[in-house]
């Protein structure tokens, strides 16, 4: 998949044009009241700006560094996340005992094991959305 991604956009496609496709960027508020930028494919594509309009601009200027850096070095180009297929399958390693207590406890609430991942899962991935900062879960339990 990345090879042919580096054939499609490689050397012959500028940046900039690269940049056109649907990357994630993401604005996320800092505690001290600026904004931090990423760019969700590219690590360590970061920027930061006074307003989140600010970041998103200074984010363009870092990912077309970043993805002339990675070219130059010969480095693969990642594909937006946006464009990648997932077929709803993912094979899952860990740990005999978290095995055991995962089946124990999907027992226990009458669902199938791969059920009770899901549930879980889910549960985590909709609470990271709506987490607050790392900070206030420190002011939390400082508090608690």
């Amino acid at each position: 998949m990345v090879e042919k991604l580096r054939r499609r956009i490689g050397r012959r496609a500028a940046p900039a044009d690269t940049l056109k496709r649907p990357y994630g960027r993401v604005v996320v508020p800092e505690e001290d009241g600026t904004f931090r930028a990423e760019m969700l494919e590219f690590p360590g594509c970061i920027a930061t700006g006074g307003t989140a309009a600010e970041a998103l601009a200074e984010l363009e200027e870092v990912a077309l560094a970043w993805l002339e850096s990675a070219l130059a070095k010969g480095q693969d180009i990642p594909e937006p996340m946006e464009e990648q297929e997932f077929s709803g399958k993912l094979v899952l390693r860990l740990p005999r005992s978290l095995h055991r207590k995962a089946a124990l406890a999907a027992e226990r609430d009458g669902v199938s094991l791969n059920q009770f991942i899901l549930a879980g899962l889910a549960e985590r991935v909709g609470e990271r959305a709506a987490a607050p900062r790392a900070g206030e879960w420190r002011k939390r339990a400082a508090a608690g």
